[in-house]
């Protein structure tokens, strides 16, 4: 993955999309949406939703004005935006050589004063327009999937106690992302393959394509960035807690045009660092234990290892807690 030969096998073939406007819950309309989510997020980890979460107005608030303010402060000013907690990529992330791109991410945009802590690194004197901007996003967004992960679990026949609880218990992250030129002009990679490490991550694209999913075993999918459409990927954790029903989506970013792009992901993963492990409905004769229990930061400590590494484009959580069978990892 990652090679020539890969970027020449990526798909332009038109994406399903799944139209999650209007839904009501208990109508037959949310019940064929559902299946049509559920389908696509079993077969592949991702599915791309319309829905007006993120309208023309919000759309030119957040990549017209929002993203191009902040990547536009010095860097220095930059990197004080702060760091949530210790680890790699959990703060302002840019200008490194190895890496073409930049990134800055906010826990739990949605609750106000999280945003105005964020800007108040960066302005001292407030930014009033960019916080409303970012806690519009995520709230919108959160609620979109929350929805998305809901008609999974449901699909997936999770009971609603359990649904509940699983919704209640994440936290979430608003990541805001610029891509700049490839630097490599073979391949076009501005972000090599690999599995997110969270429980679900919903894209917002913004007019320059790059986005590309993984399918059937090695096949490359570009998903254009088409308004009014967002993405939504299921990630490590939600793999491991629907014991591998769903599977992580490995993805990747490439840019042939060579143009800059800006995209903004909120991610959420489960609240502090709790025992993770597969939901009890979802294990049974038929769908036998695939994941070991696992901390969430072990994992992840894990995954920037050398071995980690190593099984970036693979499946990194089999590797590490993978259920051993006849002995092998399943």
């Amino acid at each position: 993955m990652g090679s020539g030969d890969d970027c020449a096998t990526t798909q332009l073939m038109k994406i399903a999309k799944v139209d999650l406007r209007g839904l009501q819950s208990n109508t037959m309309a949310w019940a064929e949406a559902r299946a049509a989510v559920t389908a696509s997020m079993a077969a592949h980890g991702y599915v791309v939703v319309v829905h007006d979460a993120l309208d023309a107005e919000l759309r030119h608030a957040l990549f017209g004005r929002a993203l191009p303010e902040l990547f536009a402060l010095p860097f220095d000013t930059k990197k004080r935006s702060g760091v949530f907690t210790n680890g790699p990529h959990r703060g302002y992330d840019g200008q490194i050589p190895s890496e073409v791109l930049e990134s800055a991410p906010v826990l739990n945009p949605a609750e106000p004063g999280n945003i105005r802590d964020f800007a108040g690194h960066l302005w001292p004197q407030g930014n009033p327009g960019f916080c409303y901007t970012i806690m519009s996003f995520a709230k919108k967004v959160l609620e979109l999937a929350q929805t998305v992960e809901r008609m999974t679990l449901e699909g997936l026949g999770v009971r609603e106690e359990s649904i509940a609880w699983q919704l209640s218990s994440q936290s979430h992250t608003v990541r805001m992302v610029l891509y700049g030129t490839p630097p490599d002009k073979e391949t076009s990679i501005s972000l090599g393959a690999h599995s997110d490490d969270h429980m679900t991550t919903v894209i917002a694209q913004h007019e320059v394509g790059g986005l590309e999913v993984q399918v059937n075993g090695g096949q490359w999918i570009a998903v254009p960035p088409e308004p009014g459409t967002l993405i939504f990927i299921g990630g490590d954790q939600l793999m491991l807690v629907t014991n591998g029903r769903v599977p992580a989506c490995v993805h990747r970013v490439r840019a042939p045009s060579g143009r800059e792009r800006f995209s903004v992901l909120l991610s959420r993963r489960r609240k502090g660092d709790p025992m993770l492990r597969a939901m009890d409905e979802l294990v049974d004769e038929d769908h036998p234990l695939m994941y070991n229990p696992c901390r969430h930061e072990e994992y992840r400590a894990f995954r920037f290892s050398e071995e980690g590494r190593k099984q970036r484009e693979h499946n990194p959580l089999k590797a590490f807690c993978g259920v051993e069978k006849d002995g092998s990892k399943e």
